[in-house]
């Protein structure tokens, strides 16, 4: 496992007393409904009903305009379901942002004439008394594009990127960054997903969000596992002392398909998933993605409602209640 580093402080107490939290994958992969969010466009990804070429999918982006999207129905429906927290893919590794960025021209500020989709997500958070996390991927597949085989479209492509693109890429996750830690009040939680230490310092995060909880990579605040259960020798070696988080999904890819609309894991394998991770003292991060329109499924929700009956039902399994 790699070395985490401890946090301290006061207002980052709250995570390894969370229990329970909702990840939300969300982009424009959710327009075509069979790709999932940025690995459909790798051509030997199995687990996305399909995929597609690069350029075909990054085209997405020009109709992605989601007309129902309300995030307090999703955080009133985490709550009722016991999450305590939530983190959003505010940019996932297709490298499309949900916020009218000024670093790089692949976000609302070029598609959605300046629409903001972290606000109101952060806000609902807010008002419903939940964390607020985002997920941020310092990889980007499209800066880069010309230079990535994506898993074999572009047979005669390396993975050797020039400097100067680099830098590039960089400075649109410094600038990024930067502004998700300062537009939106405070952040409790920054979720890295890909190597970011080389771009970014701590103290540089810290300095604009003193007490955020920092994942996940070497020298950040806890341990994750998705997709799998671990073994009771691996919550030996690697969980038993130190904060640690699974991701599962609820769906059948990180991000939504039209599969979502009829099939989800039952509430039997929700609870069993709950109840390994809570009594090995981790948390819980159910994984949803929301359609192009900005929802979950009837289904979703109904699992969700179900999940939050056992959960009631089983204080025990939960760390107890803030405040």
């Amino acid at each position: 496992m790699v070395p985490l580093r401890k946090n301290d402080r006061p207002g980052s107490a709250w995570f390894p007393k969370a229990g329970l939290g909702l990840f939300i994958h969300w982009g424009i992969s959710a327009v075509d409904g069979y790709l999932d969010l940025s690995w459909g466009m790798i051509r030997n990804f199995r687990y996305s009903p399909r995929v597609c070429r690069p350029e075909e999918y990054f085209a997405l982006a020009k109709k992605f305009n989601p007309g129902r999207y309300d995030p307090e129905k999703w955080i009133r429906a985490a709550k009722d379901a016991g999450c305590r927290y939530c983190v959003l893919t505010a940019r996932h590794h297709d490298s499309f942002a949900l916020w009218p960025s000024a670093y790089g021209d692949f976000n609302t500020r070029t598609y959605m004439d300046g629409r903001d989709l972290i606000a109101p997500y952060v806000e609902a958070c807010r008002k419903h008394g939940l964390k607020v996390g985002l997920y941020y991927s310092p990889p980007d597949f499209r800066t880069a594009g010309a230079y990535l085989p994506y898993g074999g479209w572009q047979p005669d492509r390396t993975d050797e990127i020039p400097p100067v693109l680099r830098e590039y890429e960089h400075a649109i996750v410094r600038g990024q960054v930067h502004e998700l830690l300062t537009r939106y009040g405070r952040i409790d939680l920054i979720w890295f997903d890909g190597k970011w230490q080389h771009i970014l310092a701590e103290e540089d995060i810290r300095a604009l969000q003193p007490d955020i909880v920092i994942g996940r990579g070497e020298d950040t605040n806890f341990a994750t596992t998705e997709c799998r259960i671990p073994t009771e020798e691996e919550y030996r070696e690697n969980f038993s002392d130190c904060w640690w988080e699974y991701c599962g999904e609820l769906n059948c890819c990180w991000g939504y398909t039209r599969r979502d609309e009829y099939q989800v894991k039952s509430l039997e394998t929700l609870v069993e998933w709950f109840r390994s991770v809570r009594t090995h003292g981790g948390n819980f991060l159910i994984n949803i993605g929301p359609d192009s329109e900005g929802d979950f499924t009837e289904l979703e929700y109904r699992r969700l409602k179900e999940f939050g009956d056992y959960v009631r039902a089983h204080p025990e399994l939960m760390p107890p209640p803030w405040g």
